[in-house]
């Protein structure tokens, strides 16, 4: 049997499927929530007006609407600037050695290795030791004698205690700065 459709009549499905859809955007946005509140304003009875207290809880609502987007805003921005920021100072290490502290180096077999001792007050001696990254073994050890306050670079040659070539392998190096009886690891940066 076939229904032919009749204007102005609809089944109970067609209801129902209206009420499942979104009216409007679903969001309000600023424009849409002054419309509302203004048109509320203009049809609202005369005889029983808006309370002060609701009238001030929707300006406040409003207000916090505002300051939500302007933070939005100026969080996006701020995220944009640190990003080109960060992507410029990045940008001017490209082709540049640099040192940072505690990395091990490579040492490809008996060649000289370079580093920076970050030395913050003065000691009445200094010691570099060279570790094997990987065991954990000590191969040389530099008396390096008293250092005032500053950068101290240094170079080990690739030597162990004998004065051989060390192996190929991964090194750190660890230096003690001695200051009466008193022993401190001071930051030594190396290439990386």
């Amino acid at each position: 049997m076939n229904y032919t459709a009749i204007d102005g009549i609809r089944t109970v499905e067609d209801l129902k499927a209206e009420k499942n859809q979104p009216v409007g955007g679903g969001d309000l946005d600023r424009n849409a929530f002054l419309r509302l509140f203004t048109t509320q304003l203009q049809n609202q009875n005369p005889l029983d007006p808006m309370k002060n207290e609701a009238f001030v809880a929707q300006l406040a609502q409003f207000s916090t609407l505002e300051a939500t987007y302007a933070m939005s805003d100026s969080l996006g921005n701020f995220v944009n600037s640190q990003q080109s920021e960060r992507m410029l100072r990045g940008s001017s290490l490209l082709g540049k050695q640099i040192f940072a502290p505690g990395v091990a180096m490579e040492q490809r077999g008996g060649e000289a290795l370079e580093g920076v001792v970050r030395i913050k007050e003065s000691y009445d001696n200094l010691k570099l030791n060279v570790v094997n990254a990987d065991t954990g073994e000590l191969v040389n050890q530099m008396e390096l004698g008293p250092q005032t306050a500053g950068d101290f670079e240094f170079t080990w040659n690739g030597g162990n205690f004998d004065g051989d070539a060390a192996p190929a392998g991964n090194y750190r190096f660890q230096a003690i700065g001695s200051l009466g009886k008193e022993s401190v690891e001071v930051p030594v940066l190396t290439q990386s």
